[in-house]
């Protein structure tokens, strides 16, 4: 491993802009001001500097899930939900590959998909307002990053799910304990309803509707940030895990989602529900599924810049990953060097040359 190097010539992105070219310097794992003494020499030759990438919803099993995401520049997974907490927990923080952080267990109702299906341990289910501390106060004991819930749809002849109440005891609780809150939601009821309980994160999108501008603007009041997942999204509606697919649902609604959220200044973040769970209604490939989510940001409207925003400095803000996201001293050098302008073409983040975590180069 290179403890120190100089990247020459590089177009450095970090908060939303690129700089001219210039010089970044490396020494044991971090960004630093200066050169450092018997530092190797990288030659950029002109290409783009970006921080980094941060998949901000996915479900990791493997090593070699975090060794993928290496590969695509992906430096920093947030998990959204793991049956098996003590395998992945296991993989936070292993040297050479992605960063990881976990939610462990999620939050479902009773009865929900989770513990039904899925493999999730009955502690999953909460059972009422007077039930959430118990289900925080265990996730606190396994020593969990942030808190997910699930919110599943009221449907006919399916079980209840988690009601109001005790999703905001559930967000209360969380926040007592200084951790984030992230909710699976994926109609504008459900979206609402978090919002309302102080949810920090909502991931996916409505598929048989969007928001109102005035339900958008909530959102951006609140602080609200979301997480569409527009490659789960579209591959649901293309791949709809049932007989008959409802005609509301489209694809076409979380594009509108994404419009509208920037239209009206609400927090948009990068994630891609990439796992490879069987009992999952749909897998998605690790590490090159962030660079599809980027272009489909893109294609619904999203600048590049803005979108690679969303997968750097603004994810690290909302995660409250103070140590990563940017290029600037202090920082570790999670690095992904490109061909070409993504600021312009989106494209370009796939035109990957070179890619460092914590300062050591993926292989």
């Amino acid at each position: 491993m290179i403890k120190s190097f100089v990247v020459h010539d590089v177009r450095v992105f970090t908060d939303g802009s690129l700089s001219s070219p210039r010089d970044v310097f490396v020494s044991d794992g971090r960004i630093v001001p200066t050169a450092p003494t018997e530092a190797a020499r990288i030659d950029g030759a002109g290409g783009t500097l970006l921080p980094g990438l941060i998949d901000t919803h996915a479900h990791v099993d493997s090593r070699q899930h975090l060794l993928a995401y290496g590969r695509w520049g992906v430096t920093t997974v947030l998990d959204m939900g793991t049956a098996s907490w003590s395998e992945t927990s296991r993989l936070r923080n292993l040297p050479g590959v992605a960063s990881l952080r976990s939610a462990g267990a999620i939050a479902c109702a009773p009865k929900g998909i989770a513990v039904r299906k899925m493999g999730y341990p009955p502690g999953s289910a909460v059972h009422g307002p007077a039930d959430a501390a118990r289900f925080v106060a265990d996730r606190i004991a396994d020593g969990v990053d942030h808190i997910k819930i699930v919110l599943e749809e009221s449907l006919p002849f399916q079980p209840k799910p988690l009601d109001e109440a005790t999703v905001t005891a559930l967000v209360h609780a969380a926040h007592g304990a200084g951790l984030l809150v992230c909710v699976h939601a994926t109609s504008v009821k459900s979206f609402q309803l978090a919002a309302r309980a102080g949810a920090d994160v909502l991931t996916h999108a409505p598929l048989a509707g969007t928001l109102s501008q005035e339900q958008a603007q909530d959102l951006a009041r609140r602080g609200t940030a979301t997480s569409p997942t527009l490659v789960m999204m579209k591959k649901l509606v293309e791949h709809f895990p049932a007989p008959i697919k409802p005609s509301k649902i489209q694809y076409a609604n979380p594009v509108q989602l994404v419009t509208m959220l920037q239209s009206v200044g609400a927090t948009i973040l990068v994630g891609t529900d990439a796992n490879s769970d069987p009992t999952a209604p749909n897998t998605i490939e690790h590490g090159a599924s962030l660079h599809e989510e980027l272009a489909l940001l893109a294609d619904a409207g999203l600048a590049p810049a803005a979108a690679l925003q969303a997968a750097t400095g603004t994810a690290a803000d909302v995660f409250r990953l103070t140590d990563r996201g940017r290029i600037s001293p202090g920082l570790r050098a999670d690095l992904l060097l490109v061909d070409g302008d993504p600021t312009s073409d989106i494209l370009a983040t796939q035109e990957i040359r070179r890619v460092w975590i914590a300062g050591e180069e993926v292989r």
